[in-house]
């Protein structure tokens, strides 16, 4: 599952973790002078333990202990989906609220080291960490956001704001800005508390919610993958996740209100150069005419009629693509935004809680909400310490039989298999999904193979890593821990690509038809990734989003020492060089981020286009042989008379240059248009430069 931007917030949308905040924060002799009179100390220390809860299932704790002396220690501990971060931290806070100095160790969530320290005194503040290294003289207050695992840091922050009315600088840089949005009671048996919930701005591409006590002490983050809430609190989750839905409904509703147009009598697109992808070239001087959510023609301009009162739109010197696809999403709350905003008309969902991902879906359909259509693939797991968290688990045939039953009833197009599946439910799985029209993807569980998950009845094979497991593991690899990334990372540079048994293994995808989803980004990220460095090619993405956007890309993939790194840059070549061979078999192969919404899948097809595919082929795939795959290329994936209207307008030309995609202009989604400018204002992101 892919994890957060944000490192102060990876626990609070990856593995669900959030900050509770000292009772009497005391300031250093170095406090700023512009701080407050300090609160009085704790008398005695005084410990909060709080569980992280992904989808009901504790995945981890957060312990925090303030010192008489108002020293703040906390130890995070998760373990989510064979992974997951370990910090031991210690804080002092200046009388302001903001933190005055940090010390942390550990490790993030793949491994890599955390050594992360932070102090300020007077008006100069330091910090170094593997990934940053800066100061800065400040004038005023200012909060430091650690890119350590800190989950305790959002509740110090929202209290800051609170106490310095309402906004605050952040450092290394950007700002923050809290409002209230509710207030309620919350149970566990017996017990009750009245708690507030208020809205962080500047943190994330979404506002983060986030729940006081009414002392302004934190209580809970809570969303629907995970949440972190005190100890025998689990019980307030749901209700405080109504309110807050509530909240994200009404937000999404005015962005859609505001920013979707659809002409009563239609609209038509004039002068336009459209993109034939499945012969790879241009039509150029084109009238594209849509009413309601389909394409009623498409022919040369001159003579070209169009529908009277239709709105007419001059596409001269810009180019008409079909709407992209995302194959491999995991929707979260601002990805409907990103992904219109960049041209993703269509997401492939591949493991998300059921109950949410149905909302995204009517909200999308029915224009409350800004967002693509949705294919839905249910996810089901099996059960176990280093399982996945899963409202749908399966360990006996039975579970199985009944988990695909569940999903069918939602009228679902798939199933996801999961990394602790037993071997001996897979063919059930698959036997139940393609009795009832739904199709199968997955990882490769654990003690299996990829060749005999295809022969099982696999119909697609999610990650690219997957397939090289099947010559680099067996039957007793633990491939649920990271083992499943550094067995690539250690073998797959020296590995042969030509020999036999990969020879035979491609025949047999392509005999099956097997769909790979090979995600490369996602292993750019692990096998390529440094702490503190921007991955190269990457520095048009990350310099478009918000400042504590832009940590996430600095803290690095697997831990490598210095021997390993040009073995792993190595072997993720051999996985582009096994993509294009994929491909050139005929192997059908689709794009997916597993990653940031719309603006990685523009990185995605650029990475496909480094494998060796030509634009050509990479638009192709991205469009109509996505939609082939899940069987709707007769109403999808082209420009095409009778077809939904989902189209993109480009600046530039992506067949020469597939860095094109990126200046999106406007998107049509299923006959409605929406400016891609102000999406992405909306969340934070710059518009392409071009």
């Amino acid at each position: 599952m892919r994890k957060s931007l944000l490192p102060v917030l990876w626990l609070a949308a990856a593995c669900g973790a959030e900050p509770v905040h000292p009772a009497a924060p005391v300031a250093p002799a170095s406090a700023p002078a512009t701080a407050s009179t300090p609160a009085p100390a704790a008398v005695e220390a005084k410990t909060t333990k709080r569980v992280v809860v992904v989808l009901s299932r504790k995945a981890g704790t957060s312990v925090s202990t303030v010192a008489p002396d108002g020293t703040v220690t906390v130890t995070l501990d998760v373990l989510e989906n064979g992974r997951g971060p370990h910090t031991d931290a210690t804080v002092r806070f200046a009388p302001d609220g903001t933190i005055a100095s940090l010390e942390a160790r550990g490790h993030h969530t793949m491994g890599t080291p955390v050594a992360e320290t932070f102090t300020r005194d007077g008006a100069r503040a330091q910090w170094k960490s593997h990934e940053e290294d800066g100061s800065r003289e400040l004038k005023g207050s200012a909060f430091f956001v650690p890119v350590c695992d800190l989950p305790e840091a959002l509740g110090w922050l929202a209290k800051a704001l609170l106490d310095n009315g309402g906004t605050l600088p952040l450092l290394p840089g950007g700002s923050a800005h809290i409002e209230k949005t509710v207030e309620t009671t919350v149970r566990a048996g017996a017990e009750q508390r009245k708690v507030a919930g208020y809205v962080i701005t500047g943190l994330d591409l979404v506002p983060t919610h986030v729940w006081l006590n009414e002392d302004k002490s934190w209580f809970g983050f809570i969303n629907a993958w995970q949440s972190v809430v005190p100890e025998g609190w689990e019980s307030a989750i749901e209700p405080l996740l109504a309110k807050q839905t509530e909240i994200d409904r009404d937000r999404d509703h005015k962005l859609a209100q505001t920013l979707a147009k659809k002409p009563a009598a239609g609209f038509a697109f004039t002068n336009a150069r459209v993109l034939d992808v499945e012969k790879g070239r241009y039509l150029a001087d084109q009238t594209v005419v849509v009413v309601g959510d389909t394409i009623q023609s498409i022919g040369a301009a001159k003579g070209a009629k169009v529908p009277k009162d239709a709105e007419v739109i001059d596409l001269a010197g810009k180019t008409l693509v079909p709407g992209l696809w995302d194959m491999h999403a995991h929707l979260g709350d601002v990805d409907g935004v990103l992904n219109i905003a960049s041209g993703v008309t269509t997401v492939r969902d591949v493991g998300n809680d059921p109950d949410k991902l149905d909302d995204y879906k009517k909200r999308f359909d029915d224009g409350s909400a800004v967002g693509p259509h949705v294919i839905r693939f249910g996810f089901i797991e099996g059960r176990g310490d280093k399982a996945a968290s899963s409202k749908v688990t399966a360990e006996t045939e039975a579970e199985a039989k009944a988990g695909v039953e569940s999903y069918a009833k939602r009228g679902y197009e798939g199933i996801k298999i999961y990394n602790s599946m037993k071997p001996e439910l897979v063919p059930v799985i698959a036997k139940e999904a393609h009795a009832r029209n739904m199709m199968v993807t997955g990882h490769i569980p654990v003690h299996m193979l990829a060749n005999e998950a295809v022969r099982a009845g696999y119909d697609g094979i999610e990650h690219i890593n997957m397939l090289f497991l099947n010559f680099f593991a067996d039957h007793d690899t633990d491939t649920r821990t990271t083992k499943r990334f550094t067995l690539v990372g250690d073998k797959a540079a020296s590995f042969d690509l030509g020999s036999k048994p990969v020879t035979d293994f491609i025949a047999l995808l392509k005999d099956r038809h097997t769909v790979i989803d090979p995600t490369l980004n996602a292993f750019e990220g692990l096998l390529v990734g440094e702490q503190g460095k921007v991955i190269p090619g990457l520095e048009n993405v990350v310099n478009r989003l918000p400042v504590q956007a832009q940590r996430f890309f600095l803290t690095g993939g697997l831990p490598l020492d210095a021997d390993k790194i040009k073995t792993y840059r190595a072997s993720f070549d051999k996985l582009l060089e096994m993509t294009k061979r994929l491909y050139a078999a005929k192997v059908p192969v689709v794009a997916g981020t597993d990653a940031l919404a719309g603006l990685m899948l523009h990185h995605e097809l650029a990475l496909l286009v480094r494998a060796g595919l030509s634009p050509a082929d990479v638009l192709r795939a991205d469009t109509i042989d996505a939609a082939r795959a899940m069987k709707l290329d007769k109403k999808s994936g082209s420009i095409a008379k009778g077809k939904v209207a989902d189209l993109i307008v480009v600046e530039g030309d992506p067949l020469a240059h597939i860095e094109d995609l990126a200046a999106v202009v406007t998107t049509v989604r299923g006959g409605v248009l929406f400016p891609s400018a102000p999406l992405y204002e909306a969340a934070g992101v710059r518009p392409s430069s071009k």
